[in-house]
């Protein structure tokens, strides 16, 4: 799993957060419910570290794993926008590993958090891209959009959001 940004890479930041940080902490729930699935998780970032892209890919493709999933926090100038972005490599049809997550996930925020708006696009992100395993970035709420932002940097928000993620897999 690829915790977004880190390091001297802080992603968005709002009213004193940073996205480098929750999507740390995301991914640190996130693994921990999974595992008590039976899935085995393995974190590109076990810190606040930063690693480059061409490292992160370098490292998933010797991890070779079942499924990529970015995480990050959103943000946009106007700040009514919210819910969550889904993406897949642009140029690529959907594979079924990908299509099925996609699937499950979009259910699975729209019933168990407070999002319920998913939009699934397709990008030419480098880590998607160049990914030899099927990726998928999953945008987890908007920063800039107040009830989004409250909702993600709370335990309960970060705690329903990490579920949906492993109830997905």
């Amino acid at each position: 799993m690829d915790a977004g940004h880190g390091g001297k890479d802080p992603g968005n930041t709002q009213e004193g957060l940073l996205e480098k940080d929750l999507t740390f902490q995301l991914s640190k729930s996130l693994r921990k419910a999974a595992e008590e699935k039976g899935y085995q998780v393995i974190l590109l970032r076990e810190s606040n570290e930063f690693i480059g892209l061409n490292d992160r890919i370098e490292k998933i493709n010797e991890i070779q794993p079942h499924l990529v999933l970015s995480l990050h926090a959103n943000a946009a100038h106007n700040t009514s926008k919210k819910g969550i972005e889904i993406y897949f490599a642009e140029g690529e049809d959907l594979n079924e590993t990908n299509s099925n997550f996609i699937s499950k996930l979009t259910y699975n925020f729209t019933s168990k958090t407070i999002f319920k708006e998913v939009n699934i696009k397709t990008a030419n992100f480098k880590i998607l891209r160049e990914s030899n395993h099927p990726a998928i970035m999953v945008e987890f709420g908007f920063m800039s959009n107040p009830e989004d932002l409250a909702y993600i940097k709370s335990k309960k928000g970060q705690q329903e959001i990490a579920k949906a993620l492993a109830a997905s897999l």
